[in-house]
């Protein structure tokens, strides 16, 4: 809990302290175009699919973002994520779930396209539940999940781009009772990033 923490609070004050004002004697449209031009969009494609103590798994899912250059290199912003699951094990019907995280990222660019990005996200989850009759239900949860990954984008600052990226859940893997993989990788696609 203590790093969640850390990490919302760095969030917040990286935000608030950094983000540049624009003087009161501004025209409304050049405030609106000045923060305009800070902004980048993006968005994930999730598909993925791996194996747990004989069963099998099958995500497919998309996260759109929008972010925030602080400065040329740094950047904030709002990233939600819709999730659909197939659960398998043997002997069972495979069960359906969706999961819906929000939260907030901090991207840093290193080096060209290199990135680092951290989030902090709340995640509301549907996990499977398998019972000795043969019947198969879902319970509804909640958690927060603190990530850190490391990406490369392909665009040169203006326009169309994609990019590809590794992300590893710290809530997903400090708990030992989830068929979860913690590790998330993703494919997407940013605009002016």
């Amino acid at each position: 809990m203590r790093i969640q923490k850390i990490f919302f609070a760095f969030f917040l004050a990286s935000f608030f302290f950094y983000v540049p004002t624009v003087s009161a004697q501004k025209k409304k449209e050049s405030k609106h175009s000045e923060f305009s031009s800070h902004l980048w969009y993006g968005g994930n494609i999730g598909l993925n699919f791996y194996g747990f103590n004989g069963g099998n798994v099958f995500q497919i899912g998309v996260a759109p973002m929008v972010g925030y250059k602080i400065v040329e290199p740094l950047s904030v912003g709002p990233r939600v994520s819709f999730m659909f699951s197939s659960v398998k094990v043997p002997s069972f019907k495979a069960v359906g779930i969706i999961d819906v995280d929000a939260g907030l990222f901090m991207r840093l660019r290193i080096f060209r396209g290199l990135f680092i990005q951290g989030e902090v996200s709340n995640e509301w989850y549907q996990e499977p539940l398998f019972y000795s009759n043969g019947t198969t239900d879902k319970v509804s949860n909640s958690r927060v999940n603190p990530r850190l990954g490391l990406g490369w984008n392909w665009s040169e600052g203006r326009g169309a781009g994609s990019e590809i990226g590794i992300f590893y859940n710290f809530a997903i893997a400090n708990d030992l009772n989830t068929y979860q993989n913690p590790l998330d990788y993703r494919f997407g696609f940013t605009w002016n990033f």
